[in-house]
């Protein structure tokens, strides 16, 4: 296995752990936090501890899907494509664009869920915040509903790294 093909399968696989972990937090670990207790304080240490350690992930699995990407893709396109095949390199570039739209997209939400909401709720586990129910509820359906567009938005973007490594 050459050097290339390994690069890209270490990029989609940090795509599929920011998946799994987003996935993980939607379907399965807010409704459990939410339903297990109606002590709000515990559900906001809760959430603020998985949190934590959630977004260091996330952002480090991030900077590799970056970094890789771009080692990856483009020198890998240009070899694969001959002369005379100009349609299927236009196509290429098509997808490429539409996944790095989808990227751009998952990097500007992750740091605006992380510093715009996830800090808000580490806070208020800490006490630099004021404790207020109601605002914990906000935030968490705010980002619960980015939780989704991101999910969607790193399914697309495995779907189509994984047509175009082959």
């Amino acid at each position: 296995m050459e050097i290339i093909s390994i690069i890209g399968w270490i990029h989609i696989l940090t795509m599929v752990v920011v998946l799994g972990g987003y996935i993980f937090l939607c379907v399965f670990w807010w409704p459990v936090v939410k339903r297990a207790t109606d002590d709000v304080r515990l559900q906001v240490r809760l959430v603020a501890l998985t949190l934590r350690r959630f977004f260091t992930s996330v952002v480090l699995a991030l900077t590799v899907e970056i970094l890789t990407g771009g080692l990856y893709l483009l020198p890998h396109a240009y070899r694969s494509f001959g002369s005379g095949e100009e349609m299927a390199l236009a196509a290429f570039h098509q997808w490429l664009i539409w996944k790095l739209v989808a990227v751009f997209l998952v990097i500007f939400l992750v740091p605006a869920q992380l510093f715009g909401m996830a800090f808000r709720v580490t806070r208020m586990d800490a006490g630099i915040h004021e404790f207020d129910p109601d605002l914990f509820g906000r935030i968490m359906q705010r980002m619960q509903m980015v939780s989704y567009v991101i999910i969607a938005l790193l399914t697309f973007t495995v779907i189509v790294s994984t047509a175009m490594l082959n």
